[in-house]
């Protein structure tokens, strides 16, 4: 049997194959710390959006606890309204959005119909304690995942990103300086009903094993520890550890600042999604054009060149030149400039009387006189 199958993940429990450095959910492969660093990409809009539709179900779920049947039937179409948006938003979530929506909007429908209104305020049926709990966890899980974005967020910005190794000690070194703070803790007791899926060191699970086939020799069979978690928030702060545990760790990305998972010692600054700037490029190769730029600021070569041009740009502006000189002569220093870069001999030598400002006037006039020419 492959990793990941019959997993049966819904809104209530999640559950991961874990083997090696990898984690499987639902049959796909994903390093560990995947969910970790992802989750952490979400925008403030959908987040608040998450949250407002938590709390009103939180407030629709107590008030089926005490209502009369006409005020109970009143309420189960608008339970039905708020629960659907917010799976709606919820399945762009990692892990949700790599979940079945339909299995939930069929639970949903089963449960919301009017001819459920009895069975489900009957006290000795089994819907209603089901259903209650299905609310309960509506409420919770973005109240979770808010808790998990700040703590996530605070240990990444305040320890792991000022690591000059990335490894398993240095990341639990981090961890253990993070965790056991008076700061971290103050904000974590600040947020939003504190005590509700409360970040935890020490997630809580379900764990036993499984016989699967090995991902890299299928002819081979290995034992795979299956965790399944009831919780969101030990759900991902699991996954925070375990990817930790086998080096693996979220990273701000320096250009775009989406936060991406690294999984080797040296910290790159970059993420290989594509660049805000230039769609073209990835972060990676936008950052290492940059680079680049910034090195040849300091190049000879292109101090002289970057000199020169700007000069021509304000007499330009000035009305010292006109707009002809002005293109012939930034033509002359781009040759001259590409030259120098090619001839160590001619940079050496001939490029800086080139490059003189009176010169390329003089040849950039010669030049168009030239083009003037019958």
């Amino acid at each position: 049997m492959p990793l990941g199958i019959k997993q049966n993940n819904n809104l209530l429990y999640l559950t991961l194959d874990v083997w090696q450095d990898l984690v499987f959910l639902n049959e796909q492969a994903y390093p560990a710390g995947y969910f970790a660093a992802n989750i952490m990409n979400q925008d403030q809009s959908t987040l608040q959006a998450l949250i407002h539709y938590g709390g009103a179900i939180s407030k629709e779920a107590e008030a089926l606890l005490d209502a009369d049947r006409d005020t109970f039937a009143r309420l189960l179409p608008q339970v039905r309204s708020d629960v659907s948006a917010l799976l709606d938003v919820l399945w762009t979530y990692p892990p949700f959005c790599f979940l079945d929506k339909s299995g939930e909007l069929e639970v949903l429908d089963q449960y919301c119909r009017e001819n459920m209104v009895d069975a489900l305020m009957s006290t000795e049926a089994p819907y209603r304690d089901f259903f209650l709990h299905y609310l309960a966890a509506a409420f919770a899980i973005p109240l979770g995942i808010y808790h998990f974005v700040v703590a996530a967020d605070y240990f990444e910005r305040g320890y792991l990103y000022r690591l000059k190794e990335r490894n398993e000690t240095f990341f639990a070194i981090a961890a253990h300086d993070c965790f056991t703070s008076d700061d971290f803790w103050h904000v974590m007791d600040t947020l939003p009903l504190p005590d509700i899926e409360k970040f935890t060191v020490s997630p809580v699970m379900e764990s036993t094993y499984i016989f699967a086939r090995n991902p890299t020799q299928k002819e081979k069979m290995v034992f795979v520890q299956r965790i399944r978690f009831h919780r969101i928030m030990s759900f991902y702060c699991f996954d925070l550890m375990n990817g930790l545990h086998h080096g693996h760790a979220p990273c701000v990305c320096q250009n775009c600042e989406r936060y991406f998972l690294t999984r080797s010692g040296h910290k790159p600054k970059y993420c290989s999604g594509m660049a805000p700037q230039d769609s073209r490029l990835t972060c990676r190769q936008y950052g290492a054009m940059m680079h680049q730029k910034e090195q040849n600021k300091q190049h000879p070569v292109y101090r002289l060149f970057s000199t020169r041009t700007n000069t021509i740009r304000k007499h330009h502006q000035r009305g010292k030149i006109s707009d002809e000189l002005r293109r012939e002569a930034l033509y002359l220093a781009e040759t001259y400039r590409d030259r120098a870069l090619m001839d160590n001999d001619y940079a050496a030598g001939d490029y800086v009387h080139d490059m003189e400002q009176e010169t390329l006037y003089a040849q950039a006039r010669a030049r168009l006189a030239q083009e003037d020419k019958p």
